[in-house]
């Protein structure tokens, strides 16, 4: 279980507002509670196409405050918003996440079915970002993913 703090308290108060709808949370926040990482950088959020105008909109009703960014052309994700926050960190909105590699686009494809609630808060799978770390390329991010998973692994043997 995880410590109540500021933290904590902005991840469960958004998995509330967005409880019906298809996403998870991953990126440095899922390695922050998987313990490979002390400090989470921002809040990754991955959704469905169909659920992103909804989620983007109850985000901007809830206080967050899209912010322009500059696409960087490696980057061929469908749907991607960055939100601000006063109250907390910021939210980097995902859908159909996609790059351009070798002349052609590599794609992930999220599975909300995969994804599990703890604590009020609904995670992503590590497995679905070691996939996501290896699409960005993010090789300490792989790396500690695989370390986690192998450890998991051998547990689950013992």
């Amino acid at each position: 279980m995880l410590k109540p703090n500021a933290l904590t308290e902005q991840l469960t108060a958004l998995c509330r507002l967005l409880a019906d709808k298809q996403f998870g949370v991953g990126g440095s926040c899922l390695l922050w509670q998987l313990g490979l990482v002390d400090k989470p950088t921002d809040i990754d959020l991955v959704c469905t196409e169909a659920d992103f105008a909804a989620i983007s909109a109850l985000l901007t009703n809830a206080g967050y405050q899209a912010q322009a960014i500059k696409s960087d052309p490696m980057y061929a994700t469908a749907k991607f918003s960055h939100f601000t926050y006063a109250g907390g960190r910021s939210i980097d909105l995902m859908a159909g996440i996609a790059v351009r590699k070798d002349n052609g686009v590599s794609a992930f494809t999220f599975h909300p079915e995969r994804c599990r609630w703890q604590d009020g808060i609904c995670w992503m799978p590590p497995a679905d970002w070691l996939q996501i770390y290896q699409l960005f390329g993010r090789s300490e991010r792989i790396a500690q993913l695989r370390q986690y998973l192998v450890q998991l692994r051998l547990g689950s043997l013992s």
